[in-house]
Formats: C-alpha cells, sequence, structure tokens
C-alpha cells in the first residue's frame, strides 16, 4: 500500500509532467525506464524511487529537488501570456517559473528581498474604460519616480526598487509573459525583440502586473472578447506610461517648423523617448496633434520605414544576458558569504565548476573570496 510520501511525490510528478504537456511514455523514455506503466506506478505511490530517479526527475521536469519532496510547496503559479501559445512554449514557461523561485531563494539568503512590495491597483475588467487606463498610467507614472523619459528607467525601477524578477529568453513568436506568485513579480521578456520595442513590453506587463489581483490569468481564460478587450487596455497603458503628454508635447513644440515635422524629426524624438516611431505616431494621434489620415499614410510610406530602419543601429544596444546581472551578484554574494557551495551556485547559472570562473568574469566578478571577504570599517 503507497504511503502518504509516496503518494506526495507521486501526484508532484504527475502535476509537472502535465504543465510540460508531455506524457508517461516520453517521461519514461527520457527517465530511461521501462515503459509508461513504470511512470504511471510512480504516480499512483505505488514504486519507490531511487535518490539519482528523484534528482533526474527534477531536472526533467524543470523544478528543484524540494518541489518533489516537501510536504507543502506552493502550487503553480499561473503565467500570463501576452497571446495564447501551443505546447512548445510550456517548457519555456516551466524554465521560467523555476528561475523565478531560485531568484527568490537567492534573496532570501543574501537578505536582499525587495522592500517594497509591488503596488496592486484595484480595476474592474468588465466596466474599465480607457480614461481609467490613462489616469492609472499617470498615477503609477508619479508612484514609480518615472520622470520625463519613462523608458529610459523603466527596466532598473522595475528590477532595483520593486524586486520584478526580469529574465530573457530567444522566442520564436510572442513578445512577452508576466506572473505574480510567491516568489513575486517576474517578466519574461523577448531577447530577440528591439530595444523599443522591449521597452513597450515592460510598459505593457507592469498593467498585467499592478491589477493582477483585480485580473488573473484565470479570469481571462476561456473569454477571448474580454482578453482582448484588456490587452488592449494594456497597449493603451503601455503608451500613456512611455509617453507622458506633458513632456512629450513639450518636446515636440522644438522640432516643429511652420507646422510641419520632418521624418528625420519623428525618427529623432522616437529614439529620444526610446520608442518605436509606429508608438509615437499613435500616440501622437490620441493626443491630436496627428490625424489619422497622416498616421496611416506614415506608417505605409517606403521611404519613411526605410529612413527608420537605417537609424536603428546606432541604438540598438546590445541583446540582454540569459542571466540577469543581478542574479550572478546575487548569487556571487551568497557563495561568498558561504550561503550556498561552489557547486550550487555553478548549477544556478548552468556552468561548470570548471568553467565558472569564465562565466564570471564575464560579469566583471571573480572568485577570489578572499578579497570579496576583506573588511573595512565603517565610520
Amino acid at each position: 500500500m503507497a504511503t502518504e510520501p509516496q503518494l506526495r511525490i507521486g501526484q508532484r510528478i504527475r502535476q509537472f509532467r502535465k504543465r510540460l504537456g508531455i506524457n508517461q511514455a516520453e517521461l519514461a523514455e527520457r527517465l530511461g525506464v521501462n515503459s509508461a506503466e513504470t511512470i504511471s506506478q510512480i504516480e499512483r505511490g505505488g514504486r519507490d524511487l531511487k535518490a539519482w530517479e528523484l534528482s533526474k526527475l527534477a531536472r526533467i521536469l524543470l523544478v528543484e529537488m524540494p518541489d518533489l519532496l516537501e510536504p507543502e510547496t506552493d502550487p503553480i503559479s499561473p503565467v500570463l501570456w501576452r497571446a495564447e501559445h501551443g505546447m512548445g512554449y510550456k517548457k519555456l514557461e516551466a524554465a521560467f517559473l523555476k528561475r523565478c523561485h531560485q531568484y527568490a531563494f537567492l534573496e532570501s539568503v543574501t537578505g536582499k528581498e525587495s522592500h517594497d512590495s509591488f503596488p496592486q491597483k484595484a480595476v474592474d475588467p468588465e466596466n474599465l474604460t480607457f480614461n481609467q487606463v490613462e489616469r492609472l498610467a499617470e498615477e503609477v507614472a508619479r508612484q514609480f519616480g518615472l520622470g520625463t523619459k519613462p523608458a529610459a528607467v523603466l527596466e532598473g525601477i522595475l528590477e532595483d526598487t520593486y524586486g520584478v524578477k526580469i529574465w530573457y529568453a530567444p522566442m520564436e513568436e510572442g513578445s512577452a509573459a508576466s506572473v505574480l506568485g510567491p516568489f513575486g513579480p517576474a517578466i519574461l521578456m523577448n531577447s530577440n525583440e528591439a530595444p523599443w520595442r522591449r521597452n513597450y513590453n515592460f510598459a505593457h506587463e507592469v498593467f498585467h502586473l499592478i491589477t493582477w489581483k483585480s485580473i488573473p490569468p484565470d479570469r481571462l481564460s476561456g473569454k477571448p472578447q474580454l482578453r482582448d478587450k484588456i490587452e488592449r487596455f494594456a497597449n493603451s497603458f503601455a503608451s500613456h506610461l512611455l509617453l507622458p503628454a506633458e513632456s512629450l508635447l513639450g518636446e515636440l513644440r522644438t522640432y516643429i517648423t511652420d507646422n510641419q515635422l520632418s521624418y528625420g524629426d519623428l525618427i529623432d524624438l522616437a529614439r529620444s523617448f526610446h520608442v518605436s516611431t509606429e508608438a509615437l505616431a499613435y500616440r501622437l494621434l490620441t493626443l491630436k496633434q496627428l490625424k489619422r489620415q497622416t498616421v496611416d499614410k506614415l506608417l505605409a510610406d517606403p521611404a519613411f520605414r526605410g529612413l527608420d530602419k537605417c537609424s536603428m543601429a546606432a541604438c540598438w544596444r546590445p541583446v540582454p544576458p540569459l542571466i540577469p546581472e543581478r542574479f550572478v551578484r546575487l548569487g556571487f554574494l551568497a557563495y561568498t558569504r558561504g550561503k550556498i557551495s561552489k557547486a550550487k551556485f555553478a548549477s544556478l547559472l548552468d556552468a561548470s565548476i570548471a568553467d565558472l570562473n569564465h562565466l564570471l568574469r564575464e560579469y566583471g566578478l571573480g572568485d577570489d573570496k578572499a578579497k570579496i571577504e576583506t573588511q573595512v570599517r565603517v565610520a
């Protein structure tokens, strides 16, 4: 008869397997056991697991060992994607959630948890209006201290002030995803996107995070019309957040000559606010600075598109690292303080112990614990 621990482990394995969208036969093949029936026995609690099997299962299922063993574990946090994706994204989502838990672990052992809880704004998704969304964007801009050029500072404020766990991954499609879990708020960003597109995506995901408790993912599940409506609100929020009316109109006036703007002026203004020319054009439309016909003609003009594309290289920031710098520094701090072993540190960075120093040097760090631990007296 199955014991309580066996039943619990089996249930967790089944839960994580289904999250990845793989069947019992696929898991059996990856684990290296005889058949799907063996996995069925494990999930029913009818078979003991060896230590190496548990370790391998954790790696396959993209979880940590405690997720399989501990009596009380957090439920799987639902990730809100910009659009519905196929099963191929299940692995990416699971890896993202695992990284978020690892991030929270490093914050905990180093005492670096964010002191500012991420704000929540109560909204009624059924009756929300674009005017309310605009006011919400203005309120968040003030609360976050985003200044006159919000896109230039938004990512840093999210990460450093509010403890948002930001991860990048190359995606064939899609822009971003967000989640609010026991580890706090987190955003997964497509590293293949242009920097100004990523800025817009950050602002878009902020809307989802600040309204998470009012509009959780399960409230949108199976409701495509409501989901589309909320996505339009998130787009509007992003536009108002990144292009605040007062500062945008003030700078716009410096470009206007005889009520005219050149293509170069529009492109330069977009680069100044770190947004795409398309986002700028539509924001100027909502501010009644451009007419719909003008915007449509502008964005359809190959000459404008060509000039815009030519100017991108000078503003294109390097592709962000797949492992965030703050995560690496937290891991390094935990290691030098003796909170985690060198093997654990290397594992968190997906590196071998032999390659660890080389990877750390890429982040401006090294493995000289003696120097790191040398103390100075504070006056």
